[in-house]
């Protein structure tokens, strides 16, 4: 992957980043307590948000805290909608996130979105932006977190910002990201961009598949230490030897195997339905 300073710079801005393993089946490490997992179907599948309320999940918005103070969040049809008609906060809406209750590994995640047409300050302008952020480690919780994003932007849906994480980017091989193994000898991480307090990577997804109109299909395939981002059925990214840095020692870094799944408010009113997971 080809990417300057200037350019990775850049796009962190552009996309507000500078400034964001299945209830357990998936692991015996899971921390958090939470409701009884809904039962699987035959495929393997069960969903992760149960198209009725917030059970198994947590909101977090930057200025508000944890509490959905002014209707960012909207339950109905089977969707969660966010930032939608029933928002009654201010022009500038807080960036946030939902987050799961658990930490999940070896998994394969699947979700439909769906773009309104509301935006909200400071990016009236911009990309309507929102993202998944995975292998997030349970703690306190705070504006972009130590994560990886799988990016959910027009035209950009795919892309991979590892956050305070790292990751080392498929060879492409004429538009074929190498997946399930890469090319032997591909050792080199992304470059990482200081951005003011944590490192960030920005890996482009090999070819644009969204649409800006009507439901997208997003899945993401987390394995081991690697992972491949699938937009409307096609891998469009595909990340080897993940890693994140040591708590005890920043300087440092450890495998990434694990972690919570998180969904963005970002200044953009989406939609999220059919949210299942199953364990690898």
């Amino acid at each position: 992957m080809k990417t300057t300073r200037r350019g990775a710079l850049t796009r962190l801005a552009a996309t507000g980043v500078a400034t964001v393993a299945l209830p357990h089946v998936a692991s015996a490490a899971s921390r958090a307590p939470a409701a009884a997992p809904a039962r699987a179907a035959a495929d393997g599948w069960q969903p992760l948000f149960n198209g009725r309320d917030m059970a198994g999940w947590t909101f977090f918005q930057d200025g508000v805290g944890q509490q959905d103070r002014d209707g960012v969040v909207d339950v109905h049809d089977g969707m969660l909608h966010l930032l939608g008609p029933r928002y009654r906060g201010p022009a500038k809406a807080g960036m946030g996130y939902l987050a799961t209750d658990r930490e999940y590994e070896n998994y394969h995640l699947s979700l439909e979105y769906q773009w309104g047409t509301r935006r909200y300050e400071p990016r009236t302008l911009w990309k309507r932006d929102s993202g998944i952020l995975y292998h997030n480690p349970t703690g306190r919780e705070l504006l972009w977190p130590d994560s990886i994003e799988y990016q959910i932007m027009e035209r950009n849906t795919g892309d991979a910002l590892p956050i305070n994480h790292r990751a080392i980017p498929a060879i492409s091989q004429g538009g074929l990201p190498g997946w399930p193994e890469d090319l032997p000898g591909n050792t080199q991480y992304a470059p990482q961009v200081d951005a003011g307090g944590s490192l960030r990577q920005w890996i482009r997804a090999d070819g644009s598949f969204d649409t800006l109109e009507g439901w997208n299909t997003v899945e993401l395939i987390a394995q081991g230490d690697k992972a491949a981002h699938i937009v409307n059925g096609r891998i469009v990214t595909a990340l080897y030897g993940l890693q994140r840095q040591d708590p005890a020692d920043r300087s440092r870094y450890i495998p990434l195997t694990r972690g919570r799944i998180l969904l963005q408010i970002e200044a953009a009113e989406i939609m999220f339905r059919n949210v299942k997971i199953r364990q690898l």
